[in-house]
């Protein structure tokens, strides 16, 4: 390698060895043992997640002001994220669920999983 080659490849591992390893990561959390991403971390970074198979734990609710479209809702009327088809989910209102699909952001519905397994949860 002639030393003008050498010298992009010193400043890059000079770049990279300023910046260190203590700052803080901006990734969203990691999901849990159990593989379970939660709604806050879904609608918070929608980008990270779009079009992913995702597995997440909340309660099965009526959408606010649409009787025919359920939702999984977190905690204290946390984050929401709409269940299709609703056809799959009906049975589980007002239940604890682990639902699993695909994560999707639409403009008709905003964040949604398109589900694949709905596993009922003790309270």
């Amino acid at each position: 390698m002639r030393r003008s080659g050498l010298v992009p490849v010193i400043a890059c591992a000079s770049a990279l060895a300023a910046c260190g390893g203590s700052a803080p990561s901006t990734l969203p959390p990691a999901p849990t043992a159990a593989g379970d991403v939660s709604l806050s971390a879904l609608t918070q970074h929608p980008e990270v997640y779009a079009d992913a198979t995702v597995q997440a734990v909340g309660v099965v609710a009526h959408a606010p002001g649409h009787p025919r479209l359920y939702v999984l809702a977190g905690a204290h009327g946390g984050a929401r994220v709409a269940l299709e088809p609703s056809s799959s989910v009906a049975r589980a209102l007002g239940r604890r669920v682990r639902v699993r699909g695909i994560f999707t952001v639409t403009f008709e519905l905003g964040y949604e999983i398109l589900v694949s397994r709905t596993t009922p949860l003790a309270r």
